[in-house]
């Protein structure tokens, strides 16, 4: 299904929050792009926990080929939480990919769990939308990148989401960023030190400066093993409507 490119005026968006791992040194990642690894067994709780808070878990391409993710809500007791507040049993699985040119032999395929979108661009052969339209919805949200404005104002009309969390990767959030999209970041900072100027930061490997610097507060702090969860919300939320 194609979509035009939205406006940014009078739109009504879920809100974003951006939850990773990071070292001492600001790395998500090792050089080699190898999956993030490095936290405690309550940081892979936690996640999970930020996860069940959230209508939709969304992740680009690279991320999830990476990871191995199956974006799933293992814990019964969290998914049991969702359903007492009147939510879906799990949240609805988001991938981002320009391309869509994504295998069936991820585990995001193969794992039982809430369905499956694809939000992509008119790059995505036929053969490969024929291939996984079995198993996913997908949408043409782009000509060559992906509108992330249009994905999240589509999210919010087509599937009610009113809050979605990224999970990766770097390049996600560096394109969440350049368009101001991001209201909430939520940090573990794990007591290690990658270095490494191939190794990816938040944002990604080194490059241009945002258009504008993204100013966040601080409004929680934790210490738990050896690591440090972080919270920052957005100074400024004027851009949309918040639910």
């Amino acid at each position: 299904m194609p979509l035009n490119s939205a406006s940014q005026d009078s739109q009504t968006l879920p809100r974003v929050t951006v939850h990773f791992a990071i070292t001492l040194d600001g790395k998500v990642s090792t050089p080699n792009h190898t999956p993030a690894q490095f936290t405690s067994a309550n940081d892979k709780k936690r996640l999970l926990e930020v996860r069940s808070e959230n209508d939709a878990v969304m992740v680009a391409k690279g991320t999830l080929q990476t990871d191995r993710m199956s974006l799933g809500l293992p814990d019964q007791m969290l998914r049991n939480e969702r359903l007492r507040r009147g939510a879906s049993e799990e949240p609805l699985r988001v991938i981002v990919s320009a391309t869509g040119d994504i295998g069936l032999d991820l585990p995001i395929f193969q794992n039982p769990g809430a369905p499956i979108v694809l939000y992509t661009t008119t790059r995505m052969l036929s053969w490969k939308r024929a291939e996984l339209e079995s198993k996913v919805a997908i949408y043409e949200a782009g000509k060559d990148q992906v509108d992330l404005l249009y994905v999240l104002s589509h999210l919010f009309s087509r599937y009610q989401v009113r809050a979605v969390v990224c999970e990766g990767g770097p390049t996600l959030v560096r394109s969440l960023a350049k368009v101001d999209l991001i209201d909430r970041i939520a940090l573990t900072i794990a007591a290690k030190l990658f270095g490494g100027r191939s190794a990816p930061s938040l944002t990604g490997l080194p490059g241009d400066f945002l258009p504008a610097s993204r100013h966040f507060q601080l409004v929680n702090h934790e210490i738990g093993d050896n690591e440090f969860y972080l919270t920052y919300e957005h100074e400024v939320c004027t851009r949309r409507t918040l639910l």
